[in-house]
């Protein structure tokens, strides 16, 4: 399996080469197009899981923001083409997995290898404080991951201390520690200046950050849509 990126920065469209009999695990609704000898099979867990252990992840998925169902796209009997593209206007990054963990903010997925699995991890107080709902999503295994954001993606190789908006994290790998607190100085510059909350990132490893904020834009949408009767 091959996953290029076309059209980015903005409107980026993740184009997904399969060999006869691979498969490819996509978001729900995120099929733009396909060749039609590909087939589809929709599902809550992987193939092969029970239907209890299949419904508890549909469940976790949709509580970080996710569909409850996944697709798997294979191409029967020939290689083929698949076209993924997420629902923000933005970018995609192609990660590739080799037995490793990654963390996703809630919506970030976009499709991946069947190796990998996407599940949703708690992350209590810290996460729901940030801003980016109680659940964050965790990515697990081997294979290429491809994820969006809301604008432009920028990696970050983070070696100590390194501070971000919590509004503007898409995915960061496993070994880099976080921990949430408020911006700048204390709870003044909160309320007044224009700031909230902020991730402190440490240790070793890659951040992805995004460069518009999606629930600071929708609040400037709202603010200029006519109030209802």
């Amino acid at each position: 399996m091959q996953i290029d990126v076309q059209h980015r920065p903005s409107y980026a469209l993740a184009v997904v080469s399969l060999d006869a009999g691979e498969t490819v695990v996509a978001e729900g609704g995120a099929m733009v197009s396909m060749d039609s000898h590909i087939s589809i099979e929709t599902s809550a867990g992987k193939k092969g899981e029970g239907k209890l252990k299949g419904l508890m992840k549909g469940l976790k998925r949709m509580a970080a923001g996710e569909s409850f169902f996944q697709n798997r796209y294979t191409a029967a009997g020939a290689a083929g083409h698949a076209t993924f593209a997420p629902t923000h206007v933005g970018d995609i990054v192609v990660h590739e997995m080799t037995q490793g963990t990654m963390f996703l903010q809630s919506t970030a997925f976009l499709c991946s290898d069947p190796g990998i699995t996407v599940d949703a991890s708690w992350g209590g107080a810290k996460t729901f404080f940030g801003g980016e709902g109680l659940i964050m999503l965790k990515a697990t295994g081997s294979g290429p991951l491809a994820f969006n954001s809301f604008g432009g993606i920028k990696e970050v190789q983070i070696d100590g201390d390194f501070i971000v908006d919590t509004g503007h994290i898409v995915a960061f790998e496993d070994g880099v520690e976080f921990k949430v607190e408020r911006f700048g100085g204390g709870w003044k510059s909160f309320i007044f200046g224009g700031e909230g909350l902020v991730c402190r990132f440490s240790g070793r490893g890659r951040v992805w950050l995004q460069t518009r904020n999606p629930q600071a834009f929708g609040e400037e949408i709202g603010r200029r849509l006519p109030p209802r009767d």
